[in-house]
């Protein structure tokens, strides 16, 4: 088993002294994704006061945690172990690329952090490489505004005996709007500095029905728009703001610390952040996991001073320039390669 040793030793982190929690350190529960057909993602964060900007964390203090996986709740039966460092720079959250574990396969798995331990979660490896799984179950979601609705589609989604989440865009919303809300942000401004993320993504987590469906099914995940901002397009924000650049690089290093994203998806130094990849269940189906936003050409056919998105004249000549792009070159490549070399039915 691999687990997240490139982030404790790229930084240079040591481990402190065992750190003294005020509350549940796993307020935000746990979570898996990115199946392969030899391991799996896993993901939490230590947040004993979730709604605080730091998660209620020292801020300088680099928690070793322990994860564990198994072929049984108890733990018991095949066990696999390892200890992750959870550091202050991304939020305490800890990524373990577990490997080593056999194909279509179902696991449990925890964390434990000094005295306590995490929620069991349940997952599930993809099926061997030309193999032909008889079923494969899986959900498509997108579009969980916390203002504006609960999140009851989750507790359907667990009785459907799901293999797979398919989370395809707007797991937050930046913004605010509408009337007769459910319930209220926090902060209740606009996200726009990595500590507005943060506490938005760690209180959609503290929703129960979203922590369950994460513990139970392993999640693929791409974003949209609403993760940074309305309708934005590569670096162009919908108002033209010239420091949008700094804000998109919060709102994806905030996705990274809350999604659970094999660790080479780590945000780069430059701001940007890879995500695109695929995932194959055998010979049965392939998922190709795209990214929309961030290599994107604007807009076609703005007002003077605007960006985003609106309805253009049917003879707008920007719309129909053959250079104008939705993935950008390079990923429409990878796209096209993809497409061609896969046998899957």
């Amino acid at each position: 088993a691999l687990a997240a040793a490139p982030f404790a030793l790229s930084r240079g982190a040591r481990a402190q002294a065992p750190v003294r929690f005020d509350g549940d350190p796993f307020t935000l529960g746990v979570a898996s994704g990115h199946p392969t057909a030899e391991g799996i993602s896993l993901w939490t964060r230590l947040a004993p006061r979730p709604l605080s900007p730091d998660g209620g964390m020292p801020v300088d203090a680099v928690v070793p945690v322990r994860w564990q996986v198994a072929e049984d709740e108890r733990f018991g039966k095949g066990l696999v172990e390892g200890t992750a460092l959870a550091n202050p720079e991304f939020a305490h959250s800890v990524h373990v690329d577990v490997g080593g574990l056999a194909p279509g396969r179902w696991y449990f798995y925890r964390f434990i952090a000094g005295d306590e331990t995490s929620a069991v979660g349940r997952t599930r490896t993809a099926d061997a490489a030309g193999s032909t799984p008889s079923r494969l179950r899986f959900v498509v979601a997108s579009c969980q505004h916390y203002e504006q609705g609960y999140y009851a589609a989750w507790r359907h989604a667990l009785r459907e005996d799901l293999d797979l989440v398919c989370f395809v865009g707007d797991y937050i919303y930046e913004g605010s709007w509408g009337l007769n809300k459910v319930r209220t942000f926090a902060p209740t401004h606009d996200a726009r500095t990595l500590a507005d993320y943060r506490m938005r993504y760690a209180q959609a987590r503290t929703d129960r029905d979203l922590q369950r469906i994460h513990a139970s099914v392993p999640f693929l995940l791409t974003w949209d728009d609403h993760e940074v901002d309305n309708d934005y397009a590569g670096d162009q924000q919908e108002a033209l703001d010239p420091r949008f650049l700094a804000r998109r690089a919060a709102g994806y290093q905030a996705y990274f610390e809350h999604m659970p994203l094999p660790w080479k998806m780590r945000p780069r130094t430059d701001g940007s952040m890879p995500i695109v990849t695929h995932v194959d269940f055998g010979a049965l189906a392939r998922f190709i996991v795209l990214d929309d936003r961030q290599y994107r050409s604007p807009q076609a056919c703005q007002l003077p001073g605007r960006g985003g998105s609106r309805s253009v004249p049917l003879d707008c000549a920007e719309l129909r320039d053959p250079e104008r792009t939705l993935l950008g070159e390079a990923q429409a490549r990878w796209l096209d390669a993809r497409l061609a070399e896969t046998r899957a039915q």
